[in-house]
């Protein structure tokens, strides 16, 4: 996923949990957060729901493994998006661009 956001002219920024990118965030003031829903520490869905809370203008783009309530889920909490994996590169690629604003 990084090399294709890349080939599409976003850097990125790599984060192994929910609290190592919020630290990202806080740094580099991210626009658009790709994530998925299983994560250790904190689950997906609680880390849509801070991240949110602390910042509502981030589009957060989900894509997941896991079921289709989970993905429903994530859009209902905020997700601007949220795709099944494995995720066609072309659709991540063109919703990183409809989340990037101008």
């Amino acid at each position: 996923m990084k090399t294709v956001i890349e080939e599409f002219g976003h850097e990125v920024y790599l984060a192994s949990d929910g609290e190592e990118a919020f630290k990202i965030h806080l740094r580099q003031g991210v626009q658009v957060v790709v994530t998925d829903l299983h994560m250790p520490g904190v689950d997906g869905l609680e880390f849509i729901d801070a991240l949110q809370a602390l910042y509502p203008e981030v589009r957060i783009i989900v894509v997941s493994g896991k079921d289709q309530d989970a993905l429903d889920n994530a859009r209902l909490k905020g997700a601007f998006v949220a795709f099944s994996k494995p995720v066609d590169p072309d659709e991540l690629a063109q919703a990183v661009a409809r989340a990037t604003p101008l």
